[in-house]
């Protein structure tokens, strides 16, 4: 099953993040970014157990960037980040947001499928990573 901005058990999700090797430490930091998203997207199994989540940033104006794309890894290849993706972006496309991400090389793929591609046009992306 698949919603957009469920209500949140935050210890839930980080047990989802952590079964992928991305849990947060202290509680309280995960839930700092939550309260500071635009909107998510969660996925569930027949069981209610929650098996994948999207986090979207956005200033509600244009830009939406897209945050903690996954899914449980017991739970990988049965397209459910598939249907997350197509569910966000319709989200999006509802309130004419332009969908922004950085992913990895072995990722891109996927993000293809939805429309995304490596930026040609004069734009640079930048980061600072410590």
């Amino acid at each position: 099953m698949i919603k957009r901005n469920e209500e949140i058990n935050y210890k839930e999700l980080n047990e989802l993040l952590s079964s992928i090797g991305w849990g947060i430490n202290p509680l309280s930091k995960l839930e700092q970014s939550i309260d500071l998203s635009w909107g998510w997207i969660t996925a569930r199994d027949a069981n209610d157990k929650l098996v994948g989540f999207v986090q979207i940033l956005s200033d509600g104006i244009k830009h939406a960037y897209i945050l903690r794309m996954l899914v449980h890894k017991d739970y990988q290849g049965n397209e459910i980040g598939k249907r997350m993706m197509k569910e966000l972006m319709e989200m999006l496309e509802e309130e004419k947001l332009n969908p922004i991400l950085i992913t990895k090389p072995t990722e891109e793929s996927f993000y293809k499928k939805f429309g995304f591609k490596r930026e040609d046009n004069g734009f640079i992306s930048l980061f600072k990573w410590d």
